[in-house]
């Protein structure tokens, strides 16, 4: 168990794509909402979150988007003015969820340690967090896997630091802080 941020190992890669297939085969959308329903959870403890909230695993329905149409209220709605945006669509097989963060101070340390313990209760799961600007993260239970500008960055500790100045940067060019 990680009791600590300098316990989780930071891991540079330059790797368009890391690979995260599920072991067997189709990953079933119950499966895949129950570690985003999880995430959601955590991820509230520290701001709003949306733009959907938790889903119901109800059985028998092909996809959550069903369940919907059957029932509205198998999904809560998201909060006004997410600070995470979770992704709710399962974009494929892969053992991922994707968020982005906004606001004053998202990636935090709190935020990260929670989300990297209730990733250890989901073997195999990350998040990547993809609007950090010209880098790329992704959260597992017990490392982090930094591209770009994070590539550098040796402990969760720099890790927090930089991408939380990146986010606050967002994506301006060079000459747009003179104006």
């Amino acid at each position: 168990m990680t009791k600590s941020l300098s316990s989780l190992k930071v891991v540079s890669y330059t790797k368009r794509h890391v690979p995260n297939d599920y072991p067997d085969g189709d990953l079933p959308w119950q499966v895949y909402h129950t570690v985003r329903n999880a995430l959601v959870h955590t991820c509230r403890r520290f701001g709003p979150v949306g733009p959907m909230g938790a889903a119901k695993i109800v059985p028998g329905f092909e996809s959550a988007y069903h369940a919907f149409v059957a029932d509205p209220s198998v999904w809560e709605p998201g909060d006004s003015d997410p600070m995470y945006f979770i992704l709710d669509d399962q974009l494929n097989h892969e053992r991922y969820c994707y968020a982005e963060l906004y606001g004053d101070n998202p990636f935090s340390a709190d935020w990260l340690f929670a989300v990297s313990e209730t990733l250890r209760e989901f073997d195999g799961w990350g998040l990547g967090v993809s609007n950090i600007p010209y880098s790329y993260v992704i959260v597992f239970g017990t490392r982090i896997l930094v591209s770009g500008r994070l590539a550098g960055c040796r402990s969760a500790a720099e890790v927090i630091t930089t991408a939380g100045r990146l986010l606050k940067r967002r994506n301006r060019k060079w000459w747009q802080f003179w104006k």
